[in-house]
């Protein structure tokens, strides 16, 4: 949340276009409570919750145990990955691989357009994993950020302030992303 914060107080043409998608979905409910369902059917808060996985996967790297001998060849290097090798799988590097994501430090919710999103080599984003092994908590974890979003950017507007750190830098910890002196934004009411 404190990344998709950011980006969205970094971005206020992404912010811009998501708040008006939030006000054509309240017109669409009518006074009427938010559904799973009508927030399953926000495109654009779909595209803007991809991307801020995709630049800032809430687990940078995850591991894997082989369950049985690959034999691979990577630029004329053979070599075998053995049944039981714990395989270390680098999420952020694949996220900001040019390879699979042009201009991979700009923020850009198109990528996950309808359009666009077959483009993705299949495998290459993996903010929860995948698999039988992927994130069980995945789907609470995308509804609740949508849901907070959607009462927060209908109701203020995210800004950045002096203390907003241009670019964000990290401490170095063994796991996940903690940045450095915290994600400073501020709220303005609509």
């Amino acid at each position: 949340m404190g990344f998709m914060g950011y980006e969205l107080a970094c971005n206020p043409d992404v912010q811009q276009k998501l708040y008006e998608e939030i006000l054509a979905m309240e017109e669409d409910l009518n006074g009427k409570t938010l559904t799973y369902e009508k927030l399953q059917s926000m495109k654009y808060m779909d595209q803007v919750v991809c991307e801020v996985l995709r630049k800032w996967p809430p687990a940078p790297v995850t591991d894997r145990t082989c369950v049985k001998d690959y034999e691979l060849e990577v630029d004329g290097v053979k070599f075998t990955i053995e049944k039981g090798d714990n395989c270390m799988i680098p999420i952020w590097g694949m996220h900001h691989d040019i390879a699979y994501f042009p201009n991979p430090e700009k923020f850009d919710p198109e990528r996950f357009s309808d359009e666009n999103k077959d483009k993705i080599e299949e495998y290459t984003y993996l903010p929860f994993g995948v698999g039988p092994r992927n994130c069980i908590g995945s789907r609470f974890a995308l509804m609740e950020v949508k849901s907070i979003f959607y009462y927060m950017l209908l109701n203020f507007k995210i800004m950045k302030t002096e203390k907003t750190p241009i670019p964000l830098e990290f401490v170095k910890v063994p796991v996940g992303l903690k940045v450095e002196k915290g994600i400073w934004v501020a709220l303005e009411p609509r």
